[in-house]
């Protein structure tokens, strides 16, 4: 199976990595278009599906940040596109959820492991 490309993850980012790190809790597909009102080149803003150029897949976490994962043209084959990268993120969820935790959640869990002296800073 060819591995999928992520548009909106930095090169060499693995997705199954940015579930687990940044504590990924949920999907979201917004529809969007550039806003050339403000004179800026790549100002994005969300938008009814009729006025929307494209649509981008983000990764949820769990502090309610979203995390763009793909941008995708809205055709029918942008559709599918959809659908694969949605799995994937589903995926990538659903295997996180039973890693150990990584370092920074175990600290939240622990208070008291950033007052450690072992700790670099």
């Amino acid at each position: 199976m060819t591995a999928m490309s992520f548009n909106g993850l930095p090169e060499g980012a693995s997705l199954d990595d940015l579930i687990r790190r940044e504590d990924v809790a949920g999907i979201d597909l917004r529809f969007c278009r550039d806003d050339p009102s403000t004179g800026e080149t790549r100002d994005i803003v969300t938008c009814a599906p009729p006025e929307a150029a494209f649509a981008t897949l983000y990764a949820i976490t769990d502090l309610g940040t979203a995390i763009a994962i793909h941008d995708v043209d809205l055709t029918s084959g942008g559709a599918d596109v959809v659908a694969a990268v949605a799995r994937a993120l589903f995926v990538a969820i659903v295997n996180a959820r039973g890693d150990e935790p990584d370092a920074a959640r175990t600290r939240m869990a622990d208070p008291a492991a950033a007052d450690r002296d072992d700790r670099i800073e």
